[in-house]
Order: C-alpha cells, then sequence, then structure tokens
C-alpha cells in the first residue's frame, strides 16, 4: 500500500509541475515532455500496481500486448517526425527528437497497459 501512495504522490507532483512549466510560459520542451512522461509512468504504475503482483496470464497478455501496440505506435511517431521535419514544418534538433520519441514512446507503451487493463 505504501508504494501505490508513493506511485500516487511522485506521479501528482510531475503533473503539476510538467503544468507549471507548460503553463509559465519559460517551454524547455524536452524537459516538459521527459517531466510529462515520469508523471504518466507513476500514475500508471499507480492503478497498475496491485495487478502486477498477481503473475497471472492476464498480467502477461497486457504485457506482451501493450508492447505490441506501442510498436507500430512507435513506427507512426516516426513517420509523422520525419514527414515534419523533411517538409520544415517544425524544426528540432537531434537531441530534442530523440528526447521526444522516447517520451512518446514511454507515454504510450504505459497508457496502452493502463487501457488494456480494462478491456481484459
Amino acid at each position: 500500500m505504501n508504494l501505490r501512495i508513493g506511485y500516487l504522490i511522485i506521479g501528482v507532483f510531475l503533473l503539476f509541475e510538467s503544468i507549471y512549466l507548460f503553463m509559465s510560459g519559460n517551454l524547455n520542451f524536452p524537459m516538459l515532455i521527459l517531466i510529462f512522461s515520469g508523471a504518466v509512468v507513476n500514475l500508471s504504475l499507480f492503478y497498475l500496481q496491485p495487478q502486477f503482483y498477481q503473475k497471472d496470464e492476464r498480467i502477461r497478455i497486457i504485457r506482451e500486448k501493450s508492447v505490441f501496440y506501442s510498436y507500430f505506435s512507435l513506427l507512426f511517431y516516426l513517420f509523422v517526425l520525419l514527414l515534419l521535419l523533411y517538409f520544415n514544418i517544425i524544426s528540432l534538433t537531434a537531441i530534442s527528437t530523440v528526447i521526444l520519441i522516447a517520451g512518446l514512446t514511454i507515454i504510450t507503451v504505459f497508457l496502452s497497459m493502463v487501457i488494456l487493463s480494462f478491456v481484459f
């Protein structure tokens, strides 16, 4: 129970921090996406933590399908980002691009686990 409360406290803190950074106008986008992805990870683990300790067939299926769906969403993210960079719609540095892809991948994996836990 203490572990779940820790996930909740850290997740809410990171969520409020990312909202504050976004609203303050001092927008450092790579830092913002990493903080927000940390919030999503912690809040997802807050929800999924009791289910992950069961180690049954349902959790194994949720993990497998989550990684499967995240793979195709990563391909979609890369394709869209490639088009946006190729046609000069956005201009990002290499490190910002890598951080954006990593943050989106982290968010996709954990949110797909939460969604799939509702389905299965």
